[in-house]
């Protein structure tokens, strides 16, 4: 008896010692996150449109590169399971190469190249989600994962407000130094990949169909979580297209506002993150309690007036309105995004699950933005939002049947 205490006694230790390496090496990872999320959402878009002058074919497959790494995903999961390496190590593994194509990108004169390794980089930095997720799931304790997991979040959208502005200010001194500003994006890059590297992990399980796209059957035979992302598809379509429309509705000459730097850092940076790293605390006490269903109506509902508030003017305040909801349903929207499936997932399936959830979002993410370029110069930027609003309050509405479900026990 004395014995099985002891080693029940080293069990808990080794796993709150497991638990708490994990979460500092998230803290780090959470800060130079914000750092690329920043690039992501602003800057490479910026100097492809004001530096290069790029089209718009470009524009859209720059915007969709985080979404066309999440599609990919699934594979790279499927592969990496037959490696029986450790999940930090294929955690950290895209995230170096994301290193070497933003160096790249800094220093090139050609729009070609430029495109080709911002898109090449932000694919790799989303790859890897899948991994992070399980290494969440296997590392934090169930009734606790968002509150561990929102405060290296809450660095993120802090890191990403503070760095939206510096780089903004940089490049509206001289748009030249957009060289310095994307070495240190790859700089970010690669110490993100040695913080996910120092995180406890266990090696990935061999994967147990030969497809790499496999896993799409849990969509199928689990037909709550099937009807979810179904759900989730066409909201997050409706936001997803209208994602680089945001930087162009203030940015290009067409819609009349064409914004400084500054005001499209503010718009597209500084005011949606800083209302997510206000209310990340809030949502995530929200998560760990509250029918997961029910939370994810009311997300909707934020991003859809968001979106409506944003496109239906051009005045800087009303735009400003719609930014700040945005910024409140990401808050909320990123903790359910990245943790949802570990309600849903059967033990030891978080990451098969994460991964259908992740390459559908690669899906609408991909097609989003060319859809949303086309559409636009179809009915216009009002008509946009308005569609996009009514897409999302369907989904919501779709969600009604489902709230009985809403407090799966999950992984």
């Amino acid at each position: 008896m004395p014995g099985s205490i002891e080693l029940k006694e080293s069990t808990g230790q080794n796993l709150e010692e497991k638990t708490q390496k994990t979460y500092r090496g998230d803290l780090w990872r959470g800060g130079f996150e914000g750092v690329l999320s920043s690039g992501a959402q602003t800057f490479c878009l910026f100097i492809a449109i004001r530096f290069f002058h790029a089209g718009e074919t470009t524009k859209a497959l720059i915007a969709a590169a985080p979404f066309m790494g999440m599609f990919l995903s699934m594979v790279l999961l499927h592969y990496a399971s037959f490696t029986q390496w450790k999940k930090s190590t294929w955690g950290a593994l895209p995230s170096f190469i994301t290193g070497g194509c933003l160096f790249i990108a800094a220093w090139t004169q050609s729009l070609t190249l430029f495109a080709c390794t911002v898109i090449a980089g932000y694919i790799c930095r989303s790859a890897l989600i899948p991994f992070i997720t399980e290494i969440y799931s296997d590392n934090y304790p169930p009734d606790k994962r968002a509150a561990f997991f929102s405060r290296p979040l809450l660095l993120t959208v802090g890191v990403a407000a503070l760095s939206g502005f510096i780089g903004s200010w940089i490049l509206e001194l001289d748009i030249d130094n957009y060289h310095w500003l994307f070495t240190f994006l790859g700089l970010c890059a690669i110490g993100k990949a040695m913080a996910i590297i120092s995180m406890p992990s266990e090696t990935i399980l061999n994967s147990s169909h030969t497809n790499p796209f496999g896993n799409m059957k849990y969509a199928i035979h689990d037909k709550s979580f099937g009807y979810v992302l179904l759900t989730w598809f066409i909201m997050g379509f409706a936001n997803l297209w209208t994602l680089p429309l945001r930087v162009d509705y203030i940015t290009a000459p067409q819609w009349g506002i064409e914004g400084s730097a500054i005001f499209v850092a503010m718009i597209i940076t500084i005011i949606p993150e800083t209302m997510r790293m206000l209310l990340i605390p809030f949502w995530a006490s929200l998560f760990d309690k509250m029918n997961f269903v029910i939370l994810r109506m009311i997300l909707n509902l934020f991003f859809g007036f968001g979106i409506l508030l944003f496109f239906v003017t051009s005045n800087p305040w009303i735009i400003g309105l719609g930014s700040a909801m945005i910024g409140a349903a990401f808050a909320g929207g990123s903790i359910a995004w990245n943790l949802w499936v570990t309600k849903y997932a059967p033990p030891g399936k978080t990451g098969a699950y994460m991964s259908v959830h992740v390459s559908l979002t690669g899906i609408r993410g991909t097609i989003g933005p060319i859809m949303g370029y086309w559409t636009v110069n179809l009915i216009g930027a009002q008509n946009i939002g308005i569609l996009s609003f009514a897409m999302m309050l369907f989904a919501t509405l779709m969600l009604i049947p489902e709230i009985k479900h809403g407090h799966r026990p999950g992984s």
